[in-house]
């Protein structure tokens, strides 16, 4: 015990015993001085009288101030073991909540240090190790599990005494106590886990007395659940299962950041193919277009010169057929900057630069290309046209090469507070099934691109199409986040940065 409780105690006791010595004397002093007043009022004889009842009452009051002096010397010694029991358990609680914070301080920085997600989970198995000792019972007697969520079904990620065959099991998640925690999002605690219907799928679970389970859980998004259990039947408090949910949530954040993680990476690996993939169909562009003509312009330049002095006729027709396929690789040129940077789109806005863009395939590709509602596209802010331009383009280019269509139609309009694009041909068709689900699977890389260009200006993307009837791909963006009147909003979004940036 500290010894400032014990300097206090001995100071009341002190003053208490005082006060009791003091109060002794005094009435001890006031029976001898009634006694003498007797004996001076009347007489020896009258006073021997009283001598024996004044010896009875000064021993009475004698030993009345002993027993209260023993009494105070007794309180005095319960105070002491009173107060240090109570110390003690103070220091105990606080050795305790020290723990659990320098514990969960430990795994926050374990969360900052890494994006591994394993070390987290195992981490919070060790922390929740503390409730069990805190109840006097060993980490060693700690049987518990993280599990994630796999294909749908829980599987043990981070593992405390499992037998080599439980690693192996999944469980539904959907019955029991896991299925009570992951539908309240709140810990469940079960005195009965080798009965429990899923529990008991587990060799290591069949020998708990006691488990709680805790839900892993962010927003709607279920991540999977934490389950700790112990062979000794144990009562846990509301701070346990706190500590509890406190871990939790910490490895909640952990998963969360491995999965932006494991997407950012998925990302970037995206990006870098889709622009290997750019680079080569550019190459490929080139060496099938421009770079074959200009050779052949070469080549027949070359026989015109020969030509000149033999055959003037001839040589003259060779130079109209060089200036035709000069005019040709021009146009192909122009073509491929088109792409590239549509100057018409900066200049003149999205209708516009569709409109270029329609009568240029149309033109190469013989399919006849109608726009409908150009005017339109002035709605979007410069940003959002350019991503729209971008959509539009990728749906066209899809249509030219797989479609197998002879009318291509493009129609912008405006509804509810809403711009919509759509893109519609007359061609064969397809099963809109794999394109339309989870699109995570990267099974169609122009349909990724153009679904995630669409997310940047916060539209939607939607694609129809059955065999034998034509597609229709339609694009919906919000106008009250991404219209004309937000431009300058935009700008001086993006000038903000800048702005930080020089005043650091």
């Amino acid at each position: 015990m500290d010894d400032s409780f014990s300097d206090i105690i001995q100071t009341r006791t002190v003053w208490a015993a005082r006060v009791i010595g003091i109060s002794v004397i005094v009435l001890v002093g006031l029976q001898i001085g009634l006694f003498l007043l007797l004996f001076a009022v009347f007489g020896g004889q009258a006073a021997a009288e009283w001598l024996a009842e004044l010896v009875l009452a000064v021993l009475f009051t004698l030993l009345l101030g002993a027993a209260a002096l023993y009494a105070v010397g007794q309180a005095r010694l319960s105070m002491v073991q009173d107060a240090g029991v109570a110390v003690s358990q103070e220091l105990r609680e606080l050795k305790s909540a020290n723990d659990r914070a320098q514990s969960l301080q430990r795994m926050a920085s374990t969360l900052s240090a890494t994006l591994s997600f394993e070390r987290v989970v195992e981490q919070s198995l060790d922390v929740c190790s503390l409730a069990l000792e805190e109840m006097g019972i060993p980490r060693e007697s700690l049987v518990g599990a993280v599990f994630l969520y796999e294909d749908g079904f829980l599987r043990p990620i981070a593992r405390r005494r499992f037998p080599g065959n439980d690693s192996r099991q999944v469980i539904a998640g959907k019955q029991g106590v896991v299925g009570a925690a992951l539908n309240q999002a709140e810990p469940v605690v079960t005195n009965n886990p080798q009965d429990d219907p899923e529990l008991r799928a587990y060799e290591a679970f069949r020998e708990c007395l006691t488990a709680v389970c805790v839900p892993l859980r962010a927003g709607f998004q279920l991540f999977g659940a934490m389950i700790i259990g112990t062979d000794t039947a144990v009562h846990f408090e509301r701070d346990h299962i706190d500590l509890f949910k406190a871990v939790g949530d910490q490895a909640v954040i952990a998963l969360q950041n491995a999965q932006l993680y494991q997407r950012l990476e998925a990302e970037k690996q995206r990006l870098i193919e889709a622009d290997e993939e750019a680079r080569k169909e550019l190459a490929r562009d080139l060496h099938d277009g421009p770079t074959q003509s200009i050779a052949a312009i070469a080549m027949r330049m070359g026989f015109a010169r020969t030509m000149i002095d033999q055959d003037p006729a001839r040589a003259k027709e060779e130079l109209l057929k060089v200036e035709a396929l000069a005019k040709r690789t021009s146009a192909e040129i122009r073509g491929m900057l088109f792409t590239l940077r549509p100057l018409v789109l900066e200049a003149q806005g999205l209708g516009p630069a569709v409109d270029a863009l329609l009568r240029r395939y149309s033109e190469s590709d013989g399919i006849e290309m109608h726009l409908i509602g150009a005017e339109i596209g002035a709605l979007l802010s410069k940003r959002a046209q350019t991503v729209a331009f971008a959509i539009i383009e990728e749906a066209l280019n899809n249509a030219r090469k797989y479609s197998k269509a002879t009318l291509i139609e493009v129609r912008l309009w405006q509804t509810d507070g809403l711009f919509a694009a759509a893109v519609r041909d007359n061609g064969v068709g397809f099963d809109t099934y794999d394109i339309n689900r989870d699109y995570s699977t990267r099974g169609s890389l122009g349909m990724v691109n153009m679904r995630e260009r669409a997310e940047r200006i916060d539209g939607s993307l939607r694609v129809e199409s059955t065999p034998d009837s034509g597609t229709t791909m339609t694009l919906v963006v919000p106008l009250d986040k991404h219209g004309a009147g937000m431009e300058t909003d935009e700008e001086e979004a993006e000038d903000e940065p800048q702005l930080i940036n020089a005043g650091r």
